[in-house]
């Protein structure tokens, strides 16, 4: 074989070998700067999402810590058959019930196993006494559970269904010395915070929040938080390591959290594998509230490796070529396109999307990226839209649902003292003057004993369409609970609050319903009261209250 030949073959294997291991070593070069940058950003963002989002938990925590500390609380608890040092405990304990976000607290001794609740809404908060607890009980199997391992702090996630919000309990041991006294804490609600977790969500990471066995408190999809951990079997709880594709993955993380809590606020990564593909677990153990903080970081989605192929023709090239043509034809092909591209990127953090502007010499697998990524971002871009919308559209019919009564489509006693406080508000600038009536069902106890429950609800929507009927425009109708309507007038006149009040006291056959062929005659007792300088919401509905129960004795 000729020289030519030879030097040409060997210079062309040289090129193939030096390209070849170049490429590689790029490709893991490039690998690794991915997981350093993606393991720097974790760590930046788990320190964010913990001032974030745990700030009001860590305080909460601390107050309760505190509010177990009264004095007058453990010398009750010693004795809690004690009137006297109840009464000196209670109005320690509401004195500090201000300081909590949710401004309610509960107390569970265990001398009488009785069950304390005050949230400052209801009068029988003077005695906060709900119920007595029973260790058989298996709704009430969480506080001797606590008492029973001694924990000094339990975080306790659960829907409440009633208020249609998720609440974060925190439970406290009240203890003298060694001896356990019982258990205090409060609520917290976490529905804003979950809504946030869902519209804030980074495209490429997820935020899970965990207790010490891996057991799922707080996450972005709220049917795999697992509700009331500390009373559950293992095979019934939702571990965080249900969320991993594999057991190699599954003992990583398992590892990485033992790791974490040996070095408390500290960030740990392991790589793991999620949803099918390669993911970073960054975890970090937040001492304050005995939780680990794990987010899953999508690795390929910052910058997939798999788009570095294409560099092997442009490398190839470079090698033929002299430097400086390398580094001119590196920065027309590879480097401004990739600049033009990170600077998109960067505009998809405020919503907004900027083209890449490519120039004639960017490469063929530079455009045909960019391409990928402008029909990836515009849809991600939609996506995050419509979520947006979404979102929003269910938040505003499940306000409207927790405004209305759902038999009368009337405002319910919640809606209505909103709408009253906003009210009051606009009054004490306009000083347009209103009125309050306040709308009690004679004898409606009798309907539901002669004709059954289904005839009262009948009954009710008759008389909430009858009231807002006599309304009409000059007011608006409340159902302020069971038999009693609230109406407000807006005093368009001087003598409307007057003539409904008259026109529902004084009609005594305007409202006739038929109910199993017999009619009913409803009346009504009426109160009322006009709004004064000075007044606030509560003096104004008692004087509607009173004025309405001397009416309904008087009728008696």
């Amino acid at each position: 074989m000729a020289i030519k030949s030879r030097f040409l073959i060997s210079t062309t294997l040289i090129l193939l070998l030096t390209g070849f291991f170049s490429w590689l070593s790029m490709r893991v070069l490039a690998e690794d700067i991915i997981v350093s940058w993606v393991e720097r950003y974790a760590e930046k963002q788990v320190q964010y999402d913990k001032v974030r989002t745990l700030l009001p938990l860590i305080q909460e925590v601390k107050l309760s810590k505190e509010f177990a500390e009264l004095e007058s609380l453990k010398e009750w608890a010693k004795h809690p058959f004690n009137d006297a040092l109840k009464q000196h405990a209670l109005y320690d304990t509401e004195a500090f019930r201000h300081r909590f976000s949710d401004k309610s607290y509960f107390i569970a001794l265990k001398g009488n196993e009785h069950y304390y609740y005050s949230d400052g809404k209801e009068a029988s908060n003077l005695d906060p006494y709900r119920y007595t607890l029973h260790e058989s009980n298996p709704d009430d199997s969480w506080f001797y559970q606590i008492m029973a391992k001694k924990l000094n702090l339990h975080l306790n996630v659960n829907p409440d269904v009633e208020l249609g919000v998720i609440k974060l309990w925190s439970d406290v041991l009240i203890r003298d010395g060694d001896d356990v006294l019982g258990v205090v804490g409060t609520g917290l609600d976490l529905s804003g915070f979950l809504r946030q977790m869902v519209e804030k969500q980074d495209i490429y990471s997820a935020i899970v929040f965990t207790n010490n066995e891996g057991s799922i408190q707080l996450y972005q999809r709220e049917e795999l938080i697992d509700y009331s951990s500390l009373t559950k079997q293992s095979e019934d709880k939702s571990l965080v390591f249900q969320l991993l594709d594999d057991e190699q993955s599954r003992m990583q993380l398992k590892q990485t959290l033992e790791m974490a809590k040996e070095a408390p606020n500290h960030v740990k990564t392991s790589p793991v594998y999620k949803d099918g593909v390669r993911q970073l677990a960054s975890v970090v153990y937040i001492p304050e509230i005995d939780w680990f903080q794990v987010n899953f970081i999508d690795i390929n989605g910052f910058l997939p490796l798999t788009e570095f192929s294409g560099l092997l023709v442009v490398f190839f090239i470079s090698l033929v070529c002299a430097l400086i043509v390398f580094y001119l034809l590196l920065t027309l092909i590879v480097t401004r396109p990739l600049s033009e591209l990170d600077l998109s990127i960067g505009s998809l953090d405020k919503k907004q999307y900027r083209a890449p502007k490519l120039g004639h010499f960017a490469g063929l697998e530079i455009k045909k990226l960019v391409s990928h990524y402008q029909k990836m971002s515009t849809s991600l871009l939609e996506y995050q839209l419509e979520l947006e919308n979404k979102v929003a559209e269910r938040t505003e019919a499940l306000s409207r649902l927790a405004k209305l009564d759902p038999l009368t489509e009337l405002y319910n006693r919640r809606g209505f003292e909103v709408h009253m406080t906003e009210y009051m508000q606009r009054w004490q600038k306009s000083h347009h003057s209103f009125g309050l009536i306040n709308v009690d069902v004679n004898r409606f106890k009798l309907v539901n004993d002669l004709y059954g429950h289904a005839a009262g609800d009948l009954v009710l929507q008759e008389i909430a369409t009858y009231l807002t009927n006599v309304v009409g425009d000059k007011g608006e109708v409340a159902r302020w609970g069971g038999d009693e309507f609230l109406i407000l007038v807006k005093q368009n006149s001087d003598q409307d609050l007057v003539t409904i009040s008259e026109q529902l006291q004084g009609d005594r056959e305007s409202l006739v319903i038929k109910i199993k062929e017999q009619n009913i005659t409803i009346q009504f007792s009426v109160g009322n009261a006009l709004v004064e300088d000075n007044d606030t919401l509560e003096s104004l509905l008692h004087r509607a209250d009173n004025a309405m129960y001397a009416v309904k004795f008087n009728n008696r």
